[in-house]
């Protein structure tokens, strides 16, 4: 069958009506969610951006033993599998951190096409002077990325002109003249709701009209108390709900599309998202913060950061099913083979397996593909109802290449509900600086270690209340299973020491 691919960063699960009561307003992907597999248990893998659409496109949990970093060159991609294997493949990508800097993500689509001018990507020069929509103090990166945004957005007229929308029109494009292609993969990566949130009026005026107060639609990542008010936090929940809306809006629109161009009876269509966002929860607002010291760390990996909307809509389904399963990031590369009629997963207990259209299209002089070194399992034996599960925990996680806990922070969440927050346990002090993703980080000897922390999650969903004092024996044996796990996965053994140990107080 064809699959058409959105992904939409920074989409909170608990936008969505499906995962439970929300105010955010998406009707469109309601309507998805009524006619499609519905996980209620899916999670990202490696966080954030860039690392989660590496774990997407190859299949492994990266954040073992890459950062932020550019299309490995050793990498083959599901793109290049489905390329060569005879489905035309196309991306329509907004997301700048793909494509700028030579990241090459696009590396494998037969076609591709950049909606420019998102967030960092450096594209207009003009005009010159732009007035910041709240004072620097409450900004993030506001003495070059939102300048630069705002100069490439400075011709906008309507929404129309707004990202999701362009992107949209584009893929909407694109199957109007690929309809007849025998089949197709359409990847569609949006990066709103990301910030900065600029939708139009109407949209923001859904969920705060009236607000007379300063814009902060790209917050510095902090305690939310240090940088600004209770009103401007709410109204920065309100601009965020009206882009994730925009967003619905414009999916409703592709997804008309496919239904208007008759591909809907043998279409698949799957929408998921990288990661979510912080809005006050634990006191901050963010995906980072940056403590008095002056320092950027990663904060721990938060149920509200690290549960993923995921739907698969299949060819003429009518009603939602409900998956239970835990299911992670990586899983979607060999879930898209497997709907494209192409497998590439380890079978349950088995040796990995390929069935292919043909023989010998997963070698060529250039690349060959080892089924056997990804780590994603499809997911159509859980919607086939053949397995009941894939996995019994699930880990997400920052990179943990760099040695420090300050960046490797890490959640490990059991079958039966147990959250162990854990980064490593390093008995040198680190005293030295850092480079990650391009960011010097100065860290501090009183950051040599950061406390395992242990949740109940049935109970305490919001995690407020650590028991790993009490439960010292559970901790330590999540913490073996997740050794045991990064062994199994391959983890380099120099990456692989600092996590080894888990000291409690």
């Amino acid at each position: 069958m064809n699959v058409v691919f959105v992904i939409s960063d920074t989409f909170r699960r608990d936008n969505l009506s499906c995962y439970g009561p929300t105010p955010v307003k998406t009707p469109n992907l309601d309507r998805l969610a009524e006619e499609s597999y519905v996980f209620d248990n899916a999670y990202l893998g490696s966080f954030p951006t860039v690392p989660n659409r590496l774990d997407i496109m190859n299949g492994r949990f990266n954040f073992i033993d890459h950062e932020w970093c550019p299309l490995p060159s050793e990498t083959v991609t599901l793109q290049q599998i489905l390329s060569a294997s005879g489905v035309v493949t196309q991306m329509v990508i907004d997301n700048p951190h793909l494509i700028e800097n030579g990241f090459n993500y696009e590396r494998g689509f037969d076609g591709w096409e950049w909606i420019r001018g998102h967030e960092s990507d450096r594209w207009k020069v003009l005009p010159k002077e732009v007035t910041l929509p709240a004072h620097p103090s409450k900004l993030n990166n506001a003495h070059f990325v939102l300048p630069n945004y705002l100069r490439n957005t400075a011709w906008w007229k309507s929404e129309e002109d707004h990202f999701a929308a362009r992107s949209v029109t584009e893929a909407c494009n694109w199957l109007e003249e690929g309809q007849n292609a025998e089949k197709f993969f359409l990847y569609v990566d949006l990066f709103d709701p990301h910030e900065p949130w600029d939708a139009p009026k109407e949209y923001v005026d859904m969920y705060d009209k009236g607000y007379e107060g300063e814009e902060v639609i790209y917050p510095y990542n902090d305690y939310w108390e240090n940088i600004m008010s209770e009103a401007e936090l709410n109204h920065c929940r309100a601009l965020y709900r009206a882009k994730v809306s925009m967003v619905d809006h414009w999916i409703g629109i592709l997804r008309e599309k496919v239904k208007k161009l008759g591909l809907e009876e043998d279409t698949a269509f799957v929408f998921t998202s990288d990661h979510g966002y912080l809005f006050g929860e634990h006191g901050q607002i963010g995906k980072a913060f940056k403590p008095e010291n002056g320092y950027y760390e990663a904060c721990r990996m938060y149920n509200e950061m690290r549960r993923i909307p995921l739907m698969i809509h299949l060819p003429g389904q009518k009603k939602s099913e409900r998956i239970g399963a835990l299911v992670q990031s990586p899983d979607l590369m060999p879930t898209i083979l497997d709907l494209c009629g192409l497998v590439a997963s380890k079978s349950f207990g088995g040796k990995a397996n390929i069935q292919a259209l043909q023989c010998g299209i997963f070698y060529t002089k250039d690349w060959r593909f080892e089924p056997e070194s990804i780590h994603g399992k499809s997911l159509m034996p859980l919607i086939r109802g053949e397995v009941d599960k894939l996995r019994d925990f699930v880990v997400c996680s920052n990179t943990i290449i760099h040695h420090t806990p300050v960046v490797s922070k890490c959640a490990v969440v059991t079958e039966d509900g147990w959250c162990l927050h854990y980064s490593g346990y390093y008995d040198e002090v680190l005293k030295e600086s850092v480079k990650v993703n391009k960011v010097l980080i100065e860290l501090q000897p009183s950051k040599g270690k950061v406390e395992p922390e242990l949740y109940y999650l049935p109970d305490d969903p919001n995690e407020e209340h650590n028991l790993i004092e009490g439960h010292e024996d559970l901790a330590r044996e999540i913490h073996a299973r997740y050794v045991k796990w990064l062994e199994e996965v391959g983890t380099p053994e120099e990456h692989l020491a600092g996590r080894r140990k888990l000291v409690l107080k």
